[in-house]
């Protein structure tokens, strides 16, 4: 069919849209568009606008695309043409575009399931990703929210997505559950982060090859919560300037650390990266000598429920939160009634090196039944957790693999100490383990009694 001959109001539109875009090409001698009308003697307000106008009308063509690709899959317009399916249908009308680029599944939930996020793409005022990221968390909330109150949370989802960046609307996408409930939303948010947590864990690995001239290229791929790490100590060793004082108290700048003014941020962060292999801890209560700010609340630790904030604004599951406790130092922090802190407490709690070596003399290997990785591997765990009011001493004391450190946190598996003084692990759900999904989501609606799991 001649486009241009339909009446429907769709494409017409759509033709229009060309038309006015027309009107702002330049043209080379040819007659074939070659950019765009000159934008230089625009004010600031003009420009501003302009990126505005442009981003909201990115948002409702793209809403409209999802439209029409919905309709076209319920319509079966792939069979016409005999492509396999609509996605293919879709990168093809498109002038082959990726086959993500029609996005079927997130089409066909914005008509059945998510009105709001719908308006939010037909009025411009959020993007496709924003889109996606709403629905992809609306899609993993648990059994017993009613419909009418999943929609009521996505509507205020789709208005804080007006005011975010997708980064933080991923955040922000974990609590999509907050106005129900604050107890409800603090389980859900720790449910998706230990999913993450876990498919993370799986996904890890480190390739590193010598290409052949004094130089190595490597490629990992890491959690979250250890690509924070990283980040942060690496942004503190490649800022421009560092300082110390003298003897005398007077500031001195450190000028060895050789960063040149014109040095990318690519080539400083790989400078502080050699920093850092070259000054590796070796001493230290600590198996790191890296301080993490964690905040956590008290009864959120204790009752295993509820996310952990990183100073840098991620996220972890109070699993993960409860495993780094083990090793880490804890400084209470006491908070006056408008969260102004008052005092704050010395590190406590760890085992210390000392300790280390006399249950050296008591363990060959990790605790856990069965595992030969060697002692100098592990990481000291407290068989009755300090939080519980166990104490840090040789006989409250266990050395742990990093796999089975995880693990003894892990509220899929339940652990029995043996009076050999080695840990045993059973799996909460054999039949999924025995049906080969052993990295299975828990049961539904964890905030309904106690959390499952022991606690750590």
């Amino acid at each position: 069919m001649n486009v241009s001959m339909t009446n429907h109001p769709v494409l017409e539109a759509l033709l229009a849209a060309h038309a006015a875009l027309d009107s702002i090409t330049v043209r080379d001698e040819r007659g074939r568009a070659a950019g765009w009308a000159p934008m230089g003697e625009m004010t600031g307000h003009e420009l501003h606008e302009a990126v505005r106008l442009q981003a909201e009308l990115e948002g409702r063509i793209c809403g409209l695309r999802l439209h029409a690709v919905a309709a076209a899959d319920s319509s079966r317009a792939a069979q016409e043409v005999a492509s396999t399916d609509t996605q293919t249908w879709a990168a093809n009308a498109g002038r082959n575009r990726s086959r993500s680029w029609g996005g079927v599944w997130l089409a066909n939930l914005l008509v059945e399931k998510y009105s709001h996020t719908r308006a939010g793409l037909a009025q411009g005022r959020i993007s496709e990703e924003h889109a996606a990221i709403i629905v992809r968390a609306a899609e993993k909330v648990p059994a017993g929210v009613s419909p009418d109150e999943l929609a009521d949370c996505e509507a205020r989802l789709v208005d804080k997505a007006t005011r975010m960046a997708p980064d933080n609307l991923r955040r922000a996408a974990r609590r999509l559950l907050e106005p129900l409930s604050a107890r409800l939303a603090d389980a859900h948010e720790d449910e998706l982060l230990r999913e993450e947590e876990r498919k993370a864990e799986l996904f890890t690995g480190l390739v590193m090859g010598d290409n052949g001239d004094g130089t190595w290229t490597g490629k990992f791929v890491i959690p979250e919560l250890h690509a924070h790490l990283l980040k942060t100590v690496l942004e503190r060793l490649s800022s421009p300037r560092r300082y110390t004082r003298n003897k005398a108290g007077e500031p001195v700048e450190d000028a060895t650390l050789g960063t040149a003014p014109n040095l990318s941020h690519t080539a400083a962060m790989g400078q502080a990266f050699l920093e850092l292999l070259e000054h590796l801890p070796q001493t230290g209560h600590a198996r790191s000598a890296l301080t993490l700010v964690v905040h956590v609340e008290e009864d959120k630790l204790r009752d295993a429920v509820g996310a952990a904030t990183l100073e840098t604004g991620a996220r972890i599951s109070n699993e993960e939160l409860r495993r780094l406790a083990c090793e880490a130092s804890i400084l209470p922090m006491v908070m006056g009634g408008s969260s102004v802190p008052l005092d704050l407490g010395r590190a406590s709690r760890l085992f210390t090196k000392a300790q280390a070596v006399s249950l050296s003399a008591m363990h060959d290997t990790c605790a856990a039944e069965g595992c030969d990785r060697p002692f100098a591997w592990t990481e000291l765990h407290h068989r009755v957790p300090w939080s519980q009011g166990g104490s840090t001493d040789l006989e409250n004391a266990a050395p742990l693999c990093g796999y089975h450190h995880r693990r003894v946190h892990d509220t899929r598996f339940e652990h029995q100490w043996l009076p050999d003084g080695s840990v045993r692990f059973r799996h909460r759900w054999p039949s999924r383990w025995a049906n080969g999904d052993p990295w299975g989501s828990r049961p539904p609606e964890p905030w309904r009694g106690t959390a499952a799991g022991t606690a750590a």
